[in-house]
């Protein structure tokens, strides 16, 4: 159980981020008390390992993955109903926000919600994702003959490059185009080579305590 001091620390956190009074505040904690945070009308967080805190609403958490989903791009519609999820551990805290298509891990910086990793969602019933990187895929061969074939004319089309991660595991950079098509270029992979596997290039991320956000 956490001492007083730490209490405090969250309590002032709170204050100071606009939060309500000590006696209102209900909080529960994570990873052994590096997060504190409080659910309600307003989201309110304090990261001990971060030295941060912040109090964001529902509509403002929407608001702001909206822009960094849509930074640079053209404006798509606004987002709604987003899965939410606190992880929090030695590393600090993170809100990972997970759609129909999409997994973002989020940090806070003086309040502000700014992307640690953007990516494709897993196929997963669990409300944590990770996220895997658009554009790649990681590949097992059964012999090293079979990375001549990966680059041959047949793939060419799909495949921008080819790199050893170690051995027989390959990452495999897929061309422009089929961005967001991975699931596709996997079928066509497994269908035309007996390999030994193929798989998402999974985001890695730290260790952690997970806590699903109402």
């Amino acid at each position: 159980m956490m001492g007083i001091s730490h209490l405090n620390r969250f309590i002032l956190a709170l204050v100071i981020a606009g939060g309500a009074h000590a006696a209102d505040v209900n909080v529960q904690s994570l990873s052994q008390g590096s997060c504190w945070y409080e659910e309600g009308e307003i989201l309110k967080i304090a990261s001990f390992n971060d030295k941060e805190s912040v109090l964001l609403s529902r509509e403002e958490i929407e608001y702001q993955v909206d822009e960094i989903l849509n930074s640079g791009a053209e404006k798509k519609q606004k987002l709604k109903g987003l899965d939410l999820t606190l992880h929090c551990g030695g590393y600090g805290s993170s809100l990972v926000v997970k759609t129909d298509t999409q997994c973002v891990w989020l940090k806070f910086n003086k309040g502000q919600l700014e992307a640690r990793s953007i990516g494709g969602v897993e196929n997963s019933k669990s409300d944590l994702c990770d996220g895997y990187k658009w554009g790649e895929l990681i590949v097992g061969l059964r012999a090293s003959a079979q990375k001549e074939k990966l680059l041959s004319d047949y793939f060419q089309s799909m495949i921008k490059s080819v790199h050893v991660v170690s051995g027989l595991t390959l990452k495999v950079v897929l061309q422009d185009e089929y961005r967001g098509r991975e699931d596709m270029v996997m079928e066509e992979l497994k269908k035309q080579l007996d390999l030994k596997y193929v798989e998402y290039n999974m985001y890695q991320h730290p260790v952690g305590e997970a806590a699903t956000l109402k």
